[in-house]
């Protein structure tokens, strides 16, 4: 009994880390500039935040090759920076 726990323990210990290190499935959708409100805009712009930490966290515990991160980097940062732009737009639109 004793050595099936320990077993699952050192599984447990040598996978978790493996499982909680994974790419964010789905990045949330930037709405319209021209058509959001306000809350709208808060509520995206939490999850683009939330998005961007996540991706940030897979990459510093991925082992991806130099080209791969760097592809995923600049991804995320093309998405950022078309967020921002929405972001800077609806304020020109709401300022």
């Amino acid at each position: 009994m004793k050595k099936t726990l320990f077993t699952a323990a050192i599984f447990t210990l040598v996978t978790a880390p493996a499982l909680a290190c994974e790419m964010p499935q789905s990045k949330p959708s930037i709405p319209d500039p021209t058509t959001a409100v306000t809350a709208q805009m808060v509520k995206v712009n939490n999850e683009v935040k939330a998005y961007v930490r996540a991706t940030e966290e897979y990459l510093s515990c991925a082992r991806l090759s130099s080209s791969e991160a760097r592809k995923t980097e600049d991804e995320l940062r093309s998405y950022a920076d078309t967020f921002n732009q929405t972001i800077r737009e609806f304020k020109k639109l709401n300022g």
